[in-house]
């Protein structure tokens, strides 16, 4: 599976709430980083996404992905996605920049900052 592919991957199942399919996209290092908290290690992340947060019927909109120019996708360390996050009614909620750092275990870091 191609880096972007992994990032599509890793929204799909927070979308879909798949904890296995989190669980097979993360390292188990995993750390984010957002404007309100940190969250350190796979298994947190995970909880945080299925149990804590506020709204958990959401559809992320990856409207642009970047990758290195001079990388092929499967050598990005990093990826970068522009994005929008919409209730499942449509109603948009924040738009956002989330840049993955991708290793051979996964995802391995995510900043996510939002407007």
């Amino acid at each position: 599976m191609s880096h972007a592919q992994v990032v599509e991957r890793y929204y799909e199942a927070i979308d879909e709430n798949d904890d296995e399919a989190l669980t097979s996209v993360l390292a188990p290092e995993f750390r984010h980083d957002r404007p309100d908290r940190t969250l350190e290690g796979r298994d947190r992340f995970i909880r945080f996404m299925l149990e804590e947060r506020p709204t958990t019927d959401t559809v992320h909109a990856a409207d642009t992905v970047f990758l290195p120019e001079e990388q092929a996708d499967h050598e990005a360390e990093e990826v970068a996605v522009h994005g929008r996050l919409f209730n499942k009614d449509g109603t948009e909620q924040f738009a956002f920049v989330d840049l993955f750092t991708v290793g051979d275990g996964g995802i391995t870091h995510l900043r996510t900052f939002t407007k």
